[in-house]
Formats: C-alpha cells, structure tokens, sequence
C-alpha cells in the first residue's frame, strides 16, 4: 500500500514537471483534430493539463465532446489559426490529407503537428517533407492500447521523424500527457511503419484467439476457464486478455464483446489498416500470407454489414452469423 502511494505521488509530480509554465506557456494552445472512440479521450486527458481546442466534422463528436466539457472549434481554420501545436487522430490518408493541407493554410509559423493516425509511410514522409517546406515540424506518433488505453492515458506512441530533440523536449511532453511510453522510432514514416506491423500481427492474433475460443466452448470447456488458462500460457495476449472475443469472458472486463462489440477499435478500421501494410508489403516485395488471409476475413466481415463492431466480432464471423 505505501509503495503503491508513492508510485502515485511520484506520478503526479511528474505530470506536474511535465506540463509546469516552462513546457506549455499560457499562450500555448492545442489543436486536436478527430473525437472519435480513441480521439475524445486523448483529447480529454490532454485538457487535464494544457489548453485544448478540437474539431471533428462528424456533429455527433463534437456534441459528445462538448458533452464532456471540451473546448469545439467552428471550423478547421478557427481552430488552426489559434494552434501552434496540433494533433490529429483521424481515420485514414485522405482524412489526413484534408485536414492538414487545410490546417496548414491558417496555423501559426512554426508550428508543431503531430499525426497520430494510422497511415501509410509514404503518406506521413509526404506530409514531413511538405510542412518542413512551409517552416513547420511534423511528427508521426500513431498509438497502440486501444480505446481503453485511450481512457486511462496509458497509451504507446511511436514516434517517426528526423529531429530528436523536438521529439524530445516538444513532441514528448504533449505525448505523455495522453499515454506511458514514447518511443522514438526512426525517422520520418517510421511510426507509422511500426504501427502497420503492429497491427498486422494484432489482427491475425485476433483471429488466433477467435478460433481458439470456438474450438474450445465446441470441444465442452467453459469459455471463462479456457481463457483463464490461456491467460497463463503460451497463448496469453492482449486479444485474448484484455480484448477477448467471447461475450462470457468479456463480462467481466466490460471490453466491447460484452456490449456486442460496441465501443472498440472498428472492424472496418482494422481491415483498412490490413489493406495499407498489404499494400505496404507489396510496395518492398514483402510476402503477407497470412496477412493476405485475414485481410479477406475483415473484408468479409465488414461486407456482412459487422465494420462497425469492434475486430473482436470475426468470433461470431467464424460462428456463421
């Protein structure tokens, strides 16, 4: 319990050392573009210790966010022309690509923007070198935890870009303020680049478990139990702990397979996020086999009208549903 206090108040001091008046000014002000299931509540924490103003074009976020309290800009350009430092966590390339070559009409010289969307390499080196060119830094910094993650501020970040000590003294202080660990990846296009080999494997793993799951509850073992012994063994994972597939096990956590599939990370972002490291392979001469095959499994569950669940749903995909 005592160790467990000063963990806490040590935590605390550090956020506060990490967003004193010296790391954000009065006058700083963050844009945050996207208030989606991971975006609200990135942007939720991030208020907890700067000023933040955000924007979606979808009126169902930004009534949410302005539900919870959230600053929401009329516009792009009303938001960028009073950021020097913005963020987007958007849902694909060209939502990317609209949002930036907008924003960077209006912001502020020298401004700071950090992508952390799941895109392409090729469209995060693009926007590198585009902005470097207007005066501005850009970072790409996708994450890793999922929505839950995104709830508690426990998310990873990796980093891609060619100034480290941006990354160091600007990029990550904004970053820790939404997540645990960040890490410097590479150069420009290199977080996105290990965020697509993350995904890829997450998503055949999701599928692992899936079958795993169904084989096991066919075979007469409690789901809850075979869960439990995965759990703690060679098969433990996060698609089988903390996001498992099978409603039962879900209960417990409250993870989207107990709200049918409700509030996760969408089925149809996923196979989206498959299609560009499929592509991304095809790019390097890379062979994706298995890629390939669970790409056509999101593909086929998205057409089955499931784009919305949360990945987890390929369980009831592989059921015949």
């Amino acid at each position: 319990m005592i160790q467990s206090i000063g963990v806490a108040l040590r935590q605390k001091v550090r956020q506060r050392r990490l967003f004193s008046s010296d790391t954000f000014p009065s006058t700083t002000t963050i844009g945050f573009f996207g208030l989606g299931n991971m975006g609200l509540p990135m942007a939720l924490n991030l208020a907890k210790s700067c000023n933040v103003k955000s924007f979606d074009l979808n009126e169902r976020a930004t009534s949410n966010a302005q539900r919870e309290g959230l600053l929401v800009a009329s516009s792009i350009e009303s938001l960028a022309d009073t950021s020097n430092t913005i963020i987007t966590m958007l849902p694909g390339d060209s939502a990317v690509d609209s949002v930036l070559s907008e924003a960077s009409k209006h912001c502020p010289p020298s401004s700071l923007f950090i992508d952390c969307s799941t895109v392409s390499p090729t469209t995060s080196r693009r926007w590198h070198a585009e902005l470097e060119s207007m005066g501005h830094s850009f970072f790409d910094a996708p994450v890793s935890g999922g929505v839950k993650g995104a709830q508690n501020a426990s998310l990873t970040f990796m980093v891609g870009g060619s100034d480290e000590t941006v990354i160091k003294e600007k990029v990550t202080p904004v970053l820790e303020a939404m997540g645990h660990r960040v890490i410097p990846s590479g150069g420009p296009g290199a977080g996105a680049a290990v965020k697509l080999c993350n995904n890829l494997a997450l998503a055949a793993q999701m599928v692992g478990i899936c079958e795993a799951m169904n084989l096991g509850e066919k075979l007469g073992v409690d789901p809850v139990v075979l869960a439990s012994i995965l759990n703690t063994s060679t098969a433990k994972s996060w698609s089988c702990e903390v996001n498992n597939p099978h409603p039962l096990v879900a209960q417990e956590s409250g993870s989207p397979a107990s709200k049918d599939y409700q509030g996760g990370f969408g089925t149809k972002l996923m196979l989206k996020d498959l299609k560009l490291a499929v592509a991304a392979g095809n790019e390097v001469n890379v062979s994706l086999p298995l890629g390939n095959a669970t790409k056509e499994l999101y593909q086929l569950a998205d057409l089955r009208g499931m784009g919305e669940q949360d990945f987890g749903v390929i369980l009831q995909l592989l059921r015949g549903k």
